[in-house]
């Protein structure tokens, strides 16, 4: 009798962890290796609404550890775009180095002709390339689902992540899985208050290690004139400030 009474609190409770289990939701695989168009827009929630949108081509690499970005960026003029100012705009390649340590950004932006361009490097500031499993790395919590107007249905997933601290992460999935959009947002910015960017991609297109050629991660650190000084207005930083 006892034995049946212990067989049978045993299927129970394993009858309920199985149950649990399948209720739990796993943090879907990422694409190592992608391009896409994309648009960033950052947003200061202090009255002044969109202060920057940079709109061009995502490259993403993780077995060559590169990213590269090429914008059209509109941006207000003010420091870090977050007063009330004139818009200016520029054109710029954001190349972001993850073989050196600490990662570098190498910078080259167009503001107008009659000027050229200027080009800086600095240490990077944003998410490294993606592992396949770099949500589940990172623990990261399912947060609902939401109906966008450009994808339809999608899954959310969202996480903090100790090397760059300040910033809540929330990633997209469409209904194919795809990566489709990530944002981030700090709350209590001692200069900026409560700022939020979204990164919304078009066009995926994914693949294997040949998928991007090495020669479009050229010249990493290497400025093909003297560096300009202070922090480029289009690059892609988390740095808030």
């Amino acid at each position: 009798m006892k034995s049946f009474l212990f067989n049978t609190l045993g299927l129970v409770i394993c009858t309920l962890l199985t149950g649990a289990r399948s209720q739990g939701r796993v943090p879907p695989l990422v694409a190592t290796e992608f391009t896409a168009n994309f648009i960033q827009n950052k947003f200061n929630h202090n009255g002044f609404v969109v202060n920057h949108t940079c709109s061009g081509t995502y490259y993403s690499s993780y077995t060559q550890q590169m990213i590269r970005a090429d914008c059209t960026v509109v941006d207000l003029s003010s420091n870090n775009h977050s007063q009330p100012s004139p818009l200016t705009s520029s054109v710029s390649i954001s190349l972001l180095d993850f073989t050196k340590s600490p990662p570098l950004n190498t910078v080259l932006e167009l503001t107008n002709l009659a000027n050229g361009s200027t080009c800086a490097t600095y240490e990077a500031s944003w998410l490294p390339p993606f592992s396949q499993t770099f949500l589940r790395d990172v623990n990261a919590i399912y947060a609902g689902d939401e109906v966008t107007a450009e994808y339809g249905l999608c899954e959310k997933w969202t996480f903090e992540i100790a090397q760059i601290p300040g910033p809540i992460f929330t990633f997209y999935f469409d209904s194919f899985a795809n990566l489709v959009r990530y944002d981030f947002y700090v709350l209590g910015d001692p200069v900026q208050g409560n700022v939020g960017v979204t990164n919304k991609f078009y066009n995926v297109l994914t693949g294997d290690k040949t998928l991007l050629p090495p020669t479009l991660f050229d010249g990493s650190g290497k400025c093909p004139h003297e560096s300009s000084a202070g922090h480029p207005a289009s690059s892609l930083s988390m740095k808030l400030r």
